[in-house]
């Protein structure tokens, strides 16, 4: 009798307690931005932290703008640009093509602005121009940023860092609003100098390049999709790559 009383009594309570575990495993997996893309970092220092450190500012003669330390995989072996570029001393940049085009067509130097104020000459290595992409080369080795691997889809949290108006290290969040072609659509807000940083995810891995805004728009702002590159600089045919790009297409 007593074994049945407490049976009676205990099993709601064993029950009620296993389903509130299992919601708070569930809100923390929802929570999780490893596994959920739409969320905040939890630890926002740290994601904002870690992309500034692989964030430089361009000069080119009177123009600024922003690039990133960056490699197609944490792998050193893997080495898929279409042209000759040495990872072992320095590192690769990636910006957009028109913030060095005044050096590119007129074989000036680009200075390169380190996180910490140092400044180095880039080694403009390669262009992109119909995507408005451009790769340098540097003597440091600097933090670098690796590209996502899974789908982009309108809602994701983003991370738009670069140097607005020579404004080093400036950051600002939003969401993808959309994805066409080569173009990711943002809310994170873009100004002149942002042109060549990074657009990161809310685990500080890269998803594109930023590039433009509408000033007629509201707050309407794109990025190049990291997947431009396997157009003309990075043959993306090889096993690392699935179906041929860094990331799957929306």
């Amino acid at each position: 009798m007593v074994l049945k009383t407490l049976a009676i009594v205990l099993v709601p309570v064993v029950a009620g307690l296993a389903l509130y575990i299992k919601l708070l495993w569930a809100e923390s997996k929802d929570l999780n931005p490893y596994s959920n893309p739409y969320v905040a970092p939890q630890n926002v220092y740290g994601v904002v932290d870690y992309v500034k450190q692989s964030t430089v500012t361009i000069r080119c003669e009177n123009s600024i703008g922003s690039g990133f330390s960056f490699r197609l995989s944490n792998s050193a072996e893997v080495n898929s640009w279409t042209f000759e570029i040495s990872e072992s001393t320095g590192s690769v940049l990636l910006t957009n093509f028109h913030v060095v085009e005044n050096c590119f067509e007129n074989s000036l130097q680009a200075i390169v602005e380190l996180a910490k104020g140092k400044r180095v000459v880039g080694e403009i290595m390669a262009v992109d121009k119909s995507n408005d992409i451009a790769v340098l080369a540097i003597e440091p080795s600097i933090d670098y940023l690796v590209p996502l691997w899974w789908e982009i889809d309108s809602g994701y949290w983003v991370m738009a860092t670069g140097s607005p108006f020579d404004m080093q290290g400036t950051v600002t969040f939003g969401n993808v609003i959309n994805v066409e072609g080569n173009r990711i659509f943002t809310s994170a807000s873009l100004n002149r100098g942002n042109s060549g940083g990074p657009l990161t995810d809310n685990e500080g891995y890269l998803m594109g390049i930023n590039t433009g805004y509408r000033a007629v728009a509201q707050n309407l702002n794109w990025a190049v999709d990291v997947n431009a590159l396997c157009e003309n600089l990075v043959d993306c045919s090889g096993p690392q790559f699935e179906n041929g790009l860094i990331h799957p297409r929306s």
